[in-house]
């Protein structure tokens, strides 16, 4: 017996979720926790947290060949699951020498969790976009729902720095998740549906290649994606800190914003913004004008440069020290919202797609490696912020999108070869 799709889609997105409210329930407070906790200075609480996510994204690598050519997508996903628990089970302890298990528990937990996740939702649909799209969407939109969620609940929880409390609660958003998963993985399907006739394996090494060639040149250009949205936390709170009005008036009445207010913003726009892609894609599709997965993800990078390009404006519009208006950084995080909705989950559709038979997982890990090389850029870039003008920062980060979308537009034909590879494969 197998979960029809729907089934099997809402089943993947109740795990996600769990997952996900765990995972930034405590990523945001991570960092006083070991300050305070543990008493680890805060440039090394820093630099801790940094290795940290860059290794869960780096893990998924390994984690993805591990699944492919081992486990499967279910078990790895099961296994991901509990390790995850079993990591923040450990932290709820609260003993200092578990501390560094169970990051290692967490880290080799996420190897296993992102790849089988979107391993098993790749296998749920043919190579027809349109209904795989709907479902990285829909996945995409679990995510972002769930992480508010987890924000708001941990902000409650911690109350006089009872961080056991916070860690308990992620324990049982993990254990829920992999208690449900454990009943019913074995309905969940373990491959793709179309996979390659035995005849046709002479001319699959060739179209193979040319899959890999689509896959490395995404992952490429996914870690401009990850440098950019990583600026949310990093170059646009200082931005919103320092250099941007702390108030706004709306018919005359005067209200405070700050970080966190425009940190916020794009949350929420994020998650308006799923639904209205998913239904204005299908209106598309009914009157055979919608575009390619391709297509959309260059205007993702469109106006991820054009977000930039709005604060690099804003800084020519006065000198480091000055403050303007709300609007711009408003603007800013609609664009940003909008090329997120185009390049997160369509891209992460588009690799599994594109991955050869049997080794979605090992794609989309090479995927997830991007945002571990993401990081680290961002981190090193973050070194110019002090020494470079304002505007001259932003307009780098435009030119660097502006650059992944004339590649992509460049090599549309590739991709679209290798897409009709997939399909015919």
């Amino acid at each position: 017996m197998r979960l029809r799709p729907p089934s099997a889609l809402t089943l993947l997105c109740a795990v996600q979720g769990c997952e996900r409210f765990a995972f930034t329930a405590i990523l945001p407070l991570f960092v006083l926790y070991l300050h305070h906790r543990h008493g680890f200075t805060e440039p090394t609480a820093l630099l801790i947290i940094g290795l940290f996510t860059a290794l869960s994204y780096a893990s998924g690598l390994p984690g993805g060949m591990l699944t492919d050519r081992r486990l499967g997508p279910r078990s790895g996903l099961l296994i991901g699951s509990v390790l995850l628990m079993l990591g923040y089970a450990s932290l709820a302890i609260d003993r200092a020498a578990l501390l560094w298990p169970a990051l290692g528990l967490l880290v080799s937990g996420h190897g296993l969790f992102r790849p089988s996740m979107a391993t098993l939702l790749d296998a749920l649909f043919p190579a027809n976009h349109a209904h795989r799209e709907r479902g990285f969407l829909l996945l995409y939109l679990a995510i972002n729902i769930a992480g508010i969620a987890g924000s708001l609940c941990a902000e409650r929880v911690v109350v006089a720095q009872r961080w056991d409390r916070l860690f308990a609660m992620a324990t049982v958003a993990l254990l829920i998740g992999t208690v449900w998963l454990a009943l019913t993985a074995s309905f969940l399907p373990q491959s793709r549906a179309n996979a390659p006739h035995p005849l046709v394996s002479d001319v699959s090494a060739s179209r193979n290649a040319e899959r890999w060639r689509a896959v490395w040149l995404l992952s490429a250009l996914a870690i401009v994606f990850w440098l950019t949205v990583l600026q949310a936390g990093g170059s646009l709170a200082l931005f919103a800190d320092t250099n941007t009005t702390r108030s706004v008036t709306i018919f005359g009445r005067r209200f405070a914003v700050g970080p966190t207010d425009f940190a916020a913003l794009h949350g929420l726009l994020v998650i308006a913004l799923l639904p209205l892609l998913v239904w204005g894609s299908a209106w598309l599709r009914r009157r055979n004008r919608e575009p390619s997965t391709s297509i959309k993800m260059v205007w993702g990078y469109v106006a991820t440069a054009g977000g930039f390009a709005l604060l690099a404006a804003a800084g020519l519009s006065g000198d480091e020290s000055a403050r303007v208006g709300p609007a711009w950084l408003t603007g800013c995080y609609i664009l940003l919202s909008v090329a997120e909705v185009f390049l997160a989950p369509l891209s992460m559709s588009l690799v599994t797609q594109l991955a050869p038979p049997n080794r979605a997982g090992q794609a989309i890990g090479l995927w997830f490696a991007a945002a571990a090389v993401g990081n680290v850029i961002a981190g090193l870039l973050g070194l110019l912020w002090g020494s470079w003008p304002h505007h001259q920062y932003f307009a780098l980060l435009a030119l660097l999108s502006l650059a992944a979308a004339a590649v992509l537009l460049s090599r549309l034909r590739l991709l679209d070869a290798a897409t009709d590879s997939r399909s015919v494969g």
